[in-house]
């Protein structure tokens, strides 16, 4: 049959929902605190990113860390800091970390 393949499937495929929205940040400290359209609640702890990634160095500052928002629509948690340069996390990559499907500091699938 046209179309028919007999790849293994990625371990992210079925896994989640394509087009996730955050609709909440809640940014007291350490962790964030996100809200998915479809309810769904997790935490982010993003000291371990901001100590290893220099791209993270930015946010090290704690008043553009406090300033976190839902970005694109919801498509991304993002950061702007005062030069119009943004640091965004897509929200798909973030609910596959909370659904313990991807490791984003060791890079590695965990189903």
């Amino acid at each position: 049959m046209l179309g028919e393949s007999n790849r293994e499937p990625e371990p992210w495929e079925g896994r989640g929902e394509l087009g996730q929205r955050n609709i909440a940040v809640a940014v007291p400290s350490f962790p964030i605190r996100l809200t998915f359209a479809d309810g769904y609640k997790a935490s982010f702890d993003f000291s371990e990113r901001l100590a290893r990634l220099p791209i993270m160095a930015p946010l090290r500052d704690p008043e553009l860390f406090a300033t976190a928002h839902p970005g694109s629509g919801g498509g991304s948690l993002e950061w702007i800091n005062d030069k119009g340069e943004e640091i965004d996390f897509c929200a798909y990559s973030l609910r596959m970390e909370a659904e313990g499907i991807w490791d984003p500091i060791t890079r590695e699938w965990k189903v």
